[in-house]
């Protein structure tokens, strides 16, 4: 029977990776393993009828638009409709015959005569089109209608817009993106919203298929890779601590964004903090948790003074589908422009086979750290951290954005990669403790690692899961207990877990508290979980945590996004 039960968990897994690998929609449809529009007429040759057949317009509410704005499309109802009749979104150059080579996509409805689609500035010119099947719909797609062209209002509109911590307490990264490096990006910063008198410039990057590893990342097209655009970066520095400062992005000749707040951090670690954390969001509406976390964490970054947001991993889940990630960008940009936004590696941002040279962390290998005790494989689509790489941002005392630590208030963050050798005598293990040992834990009490796949979790997983699980407890436990780790935040499995003070699997005074906070969007890891002591809470609600610290008091509360109700709260002090 035990068997069966495995047996049956490692083909839930298995249905699971599928649904991720056909999930898609950067115009925010949803699209599960057997949602495409029939795969076998988009595998069939290409071409429209050879019965003529009149294409009929479609009517748009607007043909310029600003980032994240809705647009409608409508048409006439088809008097003879297919099940599988869809209105996608394409590239303006795209052929009429190609009907499957959209962005995105949404199966219309009998009857069905209007649609709203939430824009995402792809930098380029786009139209709507109706296809339908031919032969009673049992042949290839026909072009039915076509809308007008509709393109961004300011191709190069800043968008992206997001910030992190630099290496100083005094210093923050702003980045913005646009479709053009033609003139030196610029911040404009000051004290009140209407006196921006600092200037800081910065400089561009982006990237090419070429540059990533291997697989759909690799390959151009819509729904592989895309032209990102530029990513502009500007260090502000000898900003003064808790004080708040007004900025925008952009330039004369592309134009402006909007006016943003941030609050930098505290020099005095007599100050209290807040700060917000969780993992595996996705994109919402693509991901139903997405679209209910989001509006919570704006809420809460709105009404709060909160110090950063820690997301521990898997990121966009664009795996490989460009697009994916300037709709996931544009989603997080009300958070991510008010509030440092610190990111960790997962395995659906870094994980790849090949690679070699073009790993942007150097990691020794072909493949990087490919254990055969690990399921180290292909979930970034062959991405390999690329576009996490150009997009994102960190104190540089580790490896870039792939290990990295700082400080905020009392509490020291380490943020470090599970993708990579962390056994002893590996750079990252080295560097590790090395980090954990230089904290001062009189003016730094609390100390918190977060990285992305788990060290403890009740629910069952497969067998390669809780290889990698024991792993990291053999290796990198009886660290985090030798130099009193307060919190180990990881993510990866999509739930909530929280284990009283531990060490060893047993519950013990001085241990290490560990919470699994893999709930942030990503579709919910629904088992059995095994019944263990050590485990004090758990459940697969969509939800966020937050974290409230001074010298001698820790709070953490995991908050459902229902009603923002908190399902989850302890205490720690010193």
């Amino acid at each position: 029977m035990k068997s069966i039960v495995i047996l049956f968990n490692l083909l839930v897994l298995l249905v699971d990776a599928a649904q991720h690998l056909n999930s898609n929609g950067p115009f925010g449809k949803k699209h599960t393993v057997n949602d495409e529009p029939n795969p076998y007429a988009c595998n069939r040759r290409a071409g429209l009828s050879s019965r003529f057949r009149d294409v009929q317009p479609m009517n748009v509410s607007k043909t310029l638009y600003a980032n994240s704005e809705p647009i409608q499309v409508s048409w006439t109802p088809v008097s003879q409709s297919c099940k599988d009749d869809f209105v996608g979104v394409f590239y303006s150059e795209a052929k009429d015959e190609s009907a499957c080579d959209y962005f995105d996509f949404e199966f219309v409805q009998e009857n069905q005569s209007t649609t709203t689609w939430a824009m995402t500035n792809l930098r380029r010119s786009l139209d709507f089109r109706y296809y339908s099947r031919q032969l009673k719909c049992t042949g290839n797609y026909t072009l039915i209608a076509k809308s007008p062209l509709v393109q961004p209002a300011n191709i190069n509109e800043p968008t992206h817009i997001h910030i992190a911590y630099g290496d100083g307490i005094d210093q923050m990264y702003v980045s913005y993106l646009t479709n053009s490096s033609q003139y030196t990006p610029k911040c404009q910063y000051g004290l009140t919203p209407t006196s921006l008198t600092m200037v800081q410039t910065g400089s561009s990057i982006t990237y090419q298929a070429s540059d990533m590893c291997e697989g759909k990342a690799t390959i151009i097209g819509p729904q592989n890779f895309i032209d990102p655009g530029f990513m502009h970066t500007m260090l502000l520095k000898d900003l003064r601590p808790s004080t708040t400062y007004y900025y925008r992005v952009g330039t004369d000749e592309h134009g402006w964004s909007q006016v943003y707040s941030f609050t930098n951090r505290p020099a005095d670690k007599q100050e209290s903090v807040y700060m917000i954390a969780y993992g595996d969001m996705g994109l919402a509406p693509v991901q139903p948790g997405a679209h209910s976390t989001i509006p919570r964490l704006i809420a809460r970054v709105n009404s709060t003074n909160v110090a950063s947001v820690l997301h521990i991993g898997d990121i966009s889940y664009a795996r490989g589908i460009g697009a994916l990630w300037d709709a996931f960008m544009t989603q997080v940009q009300p958070i991510a422009a008010r509030v440092p936004y610190m990111v960790s590696i997962g395995n659906h941002e870094y994980d790849h086979e090949t690679g070699g040279d073009k790993d942007p962390s150097h990691a020794p290998g072909q493949g990087g750290f490919r254990p055969e005790w690990g399921d180290y494989g292909t979930d970034s689509g062959g991405e390999c951290a690329v576009p996490m790489v150009h997009r994102f941002h960190s104190p540089s005392n580790g490896n870039g954005i792939f290990w990295y630590s700082f400080d905020v208030g009392p509490v020291h963050i380490l943020i470090f990669s599970t993708e990579h050798d962390f056994l002893p005598n590996s750079s990252l293990y080295k560097w590790i403790e090395n980090d954990l040992s230089s904290v001062n834990r009189s003016s730094t009490p609390w100390l918190i690692v977060g990285s992305h796949r788990h060290m403890y979790s009740s629910l069952e997983n497969n067998v390669k899961e809780n290889q990698i699980a024991e792993h990291l407890r053999l290796n990198l436990e009886p660290l985090y207990y030798k130099y009193h780790v307060d919190l180990n935040l990881y993510a990866h499995i999509h739930a909530y877990e929280r284990t009283c003070p531990l060490y060893d699997n047993k519950c013990v005074s001085d241990g290490v508290t560990h919470i699994l906070i893999g709930m942030g969007g990503q579709d919910l890891s629904i088992g059995n979980y095994t019944s263990v002591e050590w485990s004090k809470y758990h459940d697969a609600e969509y939800g966020y945590t937050t974290i409230y610290a001074n010298q001698t008091y820790l709070r953490f509360s995991y908050h459902h996004v229902t009603e923002d109700s908190i399902a989850d709260q302890f205490e720690l002090y010193k």
